[in-house]
């Protein structure tokens, strides 16, 4: 249970409504939360370069304000990172607000600073008990403002059938696929409707807090408390349990609480990047009882579900677009939900401060500006994760030799070359070995048509693809 000393690790609505003085510890965790979303959707260079020297002053109704070692950095943030931060900060702390950058030496006293890499930041002896390791409920996600496609109506259903009925429809639910589609949405959307259910017991965390918990019990030994914490629950949600895989003895801790809350029918549900079987080092005997249950996976949009999320976001936010620009955003913007919203949120920024209409000029005006800071990507850098991904060398891809384990590398190698980089298609054969235009095109058309009926192959892609462009 809490003491006097912990704080929430979240503020929820009726906390964030409140116009009292937070904290030291709650700016500490709310500091963690947001640079642990940060860290999810830059590069660790963009983390290191431009979010890791941040600090929190003040948190009021209104506004955060952010502390920048110099005035270089703030710049650059005002001008490139606001309204990434402000949407975090939107799902961090439930409300928006106005996001304020100053300097260290407008100050009096030094704000603190909270390092992600140190384990003594969240250990419980010195900020939280272990309870308190767990997410509340998060109202913003619900089953009704989830936008059902082709995509995800399975993994919706079957989301919305364990919230009626924890422990029986589906034991366990694994939902999986890249990031930003909307798993952690279901998650909470679950969350939500069991604590409505007064369900007493629920605990959604993500993996990485998990394995954090894992780590300060191995400090502070204390196994009873931790093992009855999640063995205990009604209800476990689990998010990104890929995160696993890296940790044997975290593995082995959540295999036996797996069985734990199976043989008690307790409900478990649990989301990740990549099916069970593509997690590298997790045991077969996790992988089959993953499969005991329903695995379902999310794909990426298709364009009518992206106009409908676009439409209903707007709708959400206050935001008036016509179906012609919701359209149009949906056509050009490609990626996934989170990059979706991202451009909502900007879009209804410039039209405030440019004071503009949003027309459907006005629309393509930011989406090119948008589009533009998309990360290019290169034929080498194709070569280099397919290598990767598929164990084989550089010089493999690229030789002469036909046999069945370097075709299908080859043949995708050119399908992403050919989607994602500027590169003409007899660039793309000439460096791939010194084929002509045709091998590529008889290659890019091939895994097209085998991703359509070949589920791994399609997941394949769209990891890789995913990968490309962070």
């Amino acid at each position: 249970m809490p003491n006097n000393n912990t704080v929430q690790p979240y503020l929820t609505n009726d906390i964030s409504a409140q116009k009292t003085t937070i904290s030291e510890d709650e700016k500490a965790f709310i500091l963690k939360g947001i640079l642990s979303e940060i860290k999810k959707v830059v590069t660790a260079q963009q983390y290191d370069i431009w979010f890791s020297c941040l600090r929190i002053t003040s948190i009021t109704d209104n506004s955060i304000t952010f502390i920048t070692p110099n005035e270089f950095i703030r710049e650059w943030l005002s001008d490139n990172y606001v309204d990434l931060i402000s949407s975090i900060a939107y799902k961090v702390l439930n409300s928006s607000r106005e996001i304020i950058f100053s300097l260290e030496e407008e100050l009096g006293e030094l704000p603190f600073c909270v390092d992600l890499n140190a384990e003594t930041t969240l250990s419980p002896e010195n900020v939280f008990s272990d309870d308190l390791y767990t997410v509340p409920p998060n109202e913003y996600y619900s089953f009704e403002n989830f936008i059902i496609g082709p995509c995800n109506r399975l993994a919706h259903a079957a989301a919305l059938a364990v919230s009626e009925s924890p422990g029986h429809a589906y034991n366990p639910l694994f939902i999986h696929g890249a990031s930003g589609l909307g798993k952690t949405h279901l998650l909470h959307a679950i969350n939500n409707v069991l604590s409505l259910k007064r369900m007493s017991n629920i605990l959604y965390i993500p993996c990485e807090r998990f394995i954090n918990h894992y780590i300060s019990t191995i400090r502070s030994n204390r196994w009873d408390t931790f093992r009855k914490l999640y063995r205990s629950a009604d209800a476990l949600l689990l998010d990104d349990i890929h995160l696993i895989e890296n940790s044997q003895g975290c593995r082995e801790e959540f295999f036996h609480t797996f069985n734990a809350l199976y043989n008690a029918k307790k409900q478990i549900v649990i989301t990740s990047d990549s099916p069970p079987e593509s997690i590298s080092t997790l045991e077969d005997r996790l992988v089959s009882r993953f499969k005991w249950g329903l695995l379902c996976g999310i794909d990426t949009p298709t364009i009518e579900t992206r106009i409908a999320i676009i439409e209903k976001r707007a709708s959400m936010w206050g935001i008036t677009l016509t179906h012609e620009t919701a359209a149009y955003i949906g056509k050009k913007i490609k990626g996934n939900i989170r990059e979706i919203e991202g451009a909502i949120i900007r879009l209804n920024k410039e039209a405030k401060i440019t004071k503009n209409p949003i027309t459907l000029d006005f629309v393509k005006k930011i989406v090119q500006e948008l589009s533009g800071k998309n990360k290019q990507v290169f034929l080498e850098n194709v070569l280099e994760k397919v290598s990767k991904r598929f164990n084989i060398t550089i010089s493999q891809l690229q030789s002469k030799r036909r046999t069945r384990n370097l075709t299908l590398p080859r043949q995708i190698a050119m399908h992403l070359s050919r989607k994602l980089t500027n590169m003409s298609l007899s660039e793309i054969g000439g460096y791939i070995g010194g084929r002509d235009h045709s091998t590529v095109i008889h290659a890019d058309e091939k895994i097209a048509k085998m991703s359509k009926r070949d589920k791994n192959l399609a997941f394949i892609l769209q990891k890789l693809e995913g990968e490309l462009l962070k």
